[in-house]
């Protein structure tokens, strides 16, 4: 079955879930029916013998048994609620249907002659799709977070080379600035001995 289909026998039993809850439901409602009064005759007699009164056994049943009764219905809940039992309903009314088919057959589903392995090889195999399923999610999430960061690192490269052009155009740049100075350098000197020249000649004239 592809999971389209899987999903689709998925959501035809989804119902059963809360039917099968609702039945629990109602069978709590009646669990504590058969309380009365004379269940506390015992009591009663107690009651009236120390405190000289009657004992309101009516109101008391009727206290314990809305009180019991919302004990196990809460109990209930909470257990369907925690162990996610109406999805593992639906799950389960799933496969029964769709390994329907097997049912009496001595070599699969016969308790009494066929060997564990055999009896747990739809599941297993069901549940080994499930896990490839899964992993195929897996992989398609990976190889997306993959683009991504390929994306990333692309982007960065791209810029890394840039700097990389643009230092290497500024070396260039500098080596050129300093062969030119290196070819002015005499005649920078020259011009420097000329001013030097001329300074102390003019300093000597003054002086005299």
């Amino acid at each position: 079955m592809s999971t389209e289909e899987i999903e689709a026998a998925f959501k035809g039993h989804q119902g059963t879930g809360s039917q099968v809850k609702k039945a629990y439901e109602e069978a709590i409602e009646k669990t504590f029916v058969d309380l009365s009064a004379s269940h506390l005759e015992e009591c009663e007699a107690i009651y009236e013998q120390h405190e000289e009164s009657a004992l309101d056994t009516e109101y008391i049943i009727n206290r314990i048994r809305s009180l019991m009764t919302k004990a196990v219905f809460d109990l209930n809940s909470c257990f369907f609620a925690s162990n996610n039992l109406e999805k593992k309903i639906a799950t389960l009314e799933m496969l029964k249907e769709q390994f329907a088919h097997y049912e009496g057959k001595n070599w699969c589903w016969n308790f009494n002659t066929a060997v564990p392995d055999k009896l747990t090889r739809p599941l297993r195999m069901r549940c080994l799709d499930f896990s490839l399923n899964f992993v195929e999610q897996q992989l398609k999430s990976q190889e997306k977070e993959l683009e991504i960061a390929t994306a990333k690192y692309n982007d960065n490269r791209d810029r890394v080379q840039n700097l990389l052009d643009e230092r290497l155009k500024l070396n260039a740049k500098m080596k050129q600035q300093l062969s030119e100075y290196n070819l002015l350098k005499p005649e920078l000197i020259k011009i420097g001995q000329l001013i030097n020249n001329s300074y102390l000649k003019t300093e000597n004239e003054i002086n005299y």
